[in-house]
């Protein structure tokens, strides 16, 4: 119940007039509750930049390429220095072969020697001299050489040892001479093996290193051919 500002008559909540006096009530106003908005917007968040990670990934990869090219530069620069090197340098244990037109020249420290271009490097091996090389002719002549230390107090005491060792095999002294090789005394034995092929032993001796030819073939004529006698005198000790 409500009363009348004016003449105090009670009337029922709702009367729009007084019923007394006729005043007129005013209407009342309606609040609307509150509601949720569903509709509102979370608050934006704001995406870090990518740019700091896309420089520092560029910057990175710059820097790789970099030490590529780098590396690059110095195996590139080491091997034209080792190349240059190579053919001048007497301490280089790598033998080092040269082409001459037709020849080919064999170097191995301090010892060279010129071969046909003809012949061919083959693989083999010589349990007693590791080191050594070998080479084949078109008439499937091997030539072998090799290098090696002995104490021996001359030439003359390495070929006679050589000699009794051929003949504890069972092969058979043909030759055995002192030929002059870059004008130092050397050895020239020919021998025939017990299986019948033949051997041919070239030496070469200076200050305790001993060089040597070993030539195998079918026969005495194939081991002493012009191009391996020309091989032989072309042997060089600096």
């Amino acid at each position: 119940m409500k009363k009348c500002p004016e003449c105090g008559n009670p009337s029922y909540d709702g009367a729009p007039v007084c019923g007394n006096c006729g005043y007129k009530f005013p209407k009342a106003k309606v609040v609307a509750p509150k509601k949720e908005d569903i509709f509102q917007k979370e608050p934006k968040v704001e995406k870090k930049s990518n740019d700091e990670d896309t420089v520092s990934i560029i910057k990175n990869n710059k820097l790789i390429i970099g030490i590529i090219l780098i590396i690059t530069l110095i195996v590139i620069c080491g091997i034209v220095f080792t190349g240059s090197t190579n053919h001048t340098s007497k301490d280089n244990s790598t033998p080092i072969i040269q082409s001459d037109n037709d020849l080919l020249e064999y170097k191995d420290n301090d010892f060279s020697f010129k071969y046909p271009a003809s012949w061919k490097s083959v693989n083999r091996t010589d349990a007693e001299h590791p080191g050594a090389v070998f080479f084949q002719t078109e008439d499937n002549v091997t030539i072998e050489y090799y290098n090696i230390s002995n104490d021996a107090k001359s030439l003359k005491d390495i070929t006679q040892d050589r000699i009794s060792y051929a003949q504890q095999k069972g092969d058979y002294v043909e030759l055995v001479q002192t030929i002059t090789l870059d004008g130092r005394n050397s050895s020239n034995m020919l021998l025939e093996n017990a299986n019948g092929d033949y051997t041919r032993y070239v030496s070469m001796f200076s200050d305790g290193e001993l060089y040597v030819f070993k030539i195998t073939g079918s026969s005495e004529n194939s081991i002493t051919s012009e191009s391996i006698e020309s091989t032989i005198s072309s042997a060089d000790i600096a």
